[in-house]
């Protein structure tokens, strides 16, 4: 009866065992097929939402209970599979670091996005988060999922900011906050989103930030027992986004800073368009040394957040945080201005102009008679049609050094 017993339970183990490698094995393709093809449709979306590394390291967990023996005619084939899905899902999540050059303080602009979940659980806005975000001081402070404009004075006081809201309504989907200028542009019409361009002037050079909100998250296309299973497909709001900074780029205005919670994932096609549109932009968390995931706190599987910044600035780096009482992880974004630079030279004529004709910054400065030494310069908001005489008022220039003067 023993020996029955024990073949029985052996028997019932390599059965369940058997079922289970079939269910894994089928979960993978399915995985593979939808981070291959991505989010072409909303059923494929789904699909890319399976998470690799998870996925992997339960292959390689499954693999082992059976001693490498789930695919009979391949000892631990199942253990490499897991491998290279954890290799996929962890390196593809991983950022790859910033650039090393030094910011300085007239250069340097620093920009945080952060899902602040209303608040934060418990009441812990005053207590925590908002002391989160003066702890960073950022220049510019793009924040989803806003407190009351009440509980937000909390913030804005201590640091001098002012900040402009989508809507002053207790459940406001976007704030953008900062100590420097602010001028509230405009709504845009996003499908599924809420949008708006806020101008933040930082050190005398506007920059157009396009603040996003997504929507809801599953889609009512199908439901199950009147619960709704499929993730909101955003490939329309994405493509709204791009037909907007494009827009704007075509009428010379581009968008510097597009940011917000947009709860779609980096690998979405419909972001694929957002490395030429406009000029082009790069994904700051890829240039952190930090996991990008940004939702859940607890275990941040899905990148939904994301800051985007155009291709022009220069000495991109990027840092993720966390704090419990909120959902989701936030990210502080560093960047260089355009035309803030440090020059030096030999000698240059007075008579000679910063006449940039052909826009490649070479020929702006060029001494033809070699009779005065500029030492360096630096701009502040530069118009490359300025000569040093600044006849529209559009050039600051901070500080000049001479050596011989003819």
């Amino acid at each position: 009866m023993k020996i029955f017993s024990y073949f029985f339970r052996a028997g019932l183990f390599r059965l369940v065992g058997r079922l289970l490698t079939i269910a894994t094995v089928l979960l993978i393709l399915l995985a593979v097929i939808g981070h291959t093809v991505r989010d072409r449709t909303v059923e494929l979306a789904l699909l890319m939402y399976i998470p690799l590394l998870p996925l992997g390291l339960w292959a390689i967990l499954l693999d082992g209970l059976q001693a490498g023996r789930s695919w009979p005619s391949f000892r631990f084939s199942l253990t490499f599979i897991g491998l290279g899905l954890m290799s996929w899902g962890g390196l593809s999540m991983l950022g790859t670091g910033g650039a090393e050059t030094d910011l300085g303080p007239s250069t340097k602009v620093s920009v945080l996005h952060w899902n602040v979940y209303w608040g934060g659980r418990k009441n812990s806005w005053k207590s925590s988060i908002s002391q989160d975000i003066m702890r960073h001081n950022p220049d510019i402070a793009i924040l989803s999922e806003t407190p009351s404009k009440y509980r937000l004075n909390f913030l804005l006081k201590p640091m001098g900011w002012s900040t402009i809201m989508y809507e002053e309504t207790r459940g406001n989907p976007l704030a953008v906050c900062s100590s420097w200028p602010l001028r509230f542009e405009r709504y845009v019409k996003i499908r599924g989103a809420d949008a708006m361009t806020v101008i933040v002037t930082v050190h005398g050079q506007p920059l157009r930030v396009l603040a996003v909100d997504g929507g809801r998250n599953m889609s009512k296309k199908f439901q199950v027992l009147s619960k709704q299973v499929l993730p909101r497909w955003r490939v329309p709001m994405l493509t709204d986004i791009v037909q907007t900074i494009e827009a704007y780029h075509a009428k010379g205005q581009p968008v510097d800073i597009i940011a917000g919670d947009f709860n779609a994932i980096s690998r979405s096609i419909g972001f694929d368009r957002f490395a030429d549109a406009g000029g082009g932009y790069y994904l700051a968390s890829k240039f952190s040394w930090n996991w990008r995931g940004t939702w859940k706190s607890y275990l941040p599987l899905y990148d939904i957040d994301h800051v985007w910044i155009h291709k022009r600035f220069q000495g991109l780096r990027a840092e993720l945080f966390t704090n419990p009482m909120s959902d989701h992880y936030g990210q502080l974004v560093q960047f260089q201005l355009v035309g803030v630079q440090s020059f030096s030279f030999g000698t240059v004529n007075y008579k000679d102009s910063l006449i940039d004709t052909d826009n490649n910054y070479k020929d702006s400065l060029i001494d033809t008679d070699k009779d005065v030494g500029v030492q360096s310069f630096s701009f502040g908001t530069v118009n490359y049609k300025d000569s040093l005489i600044d006849t529209d008022k559009d050039v600051v220039v901070i500080s000049f050094s001479f050596g011989t003067v003819n």
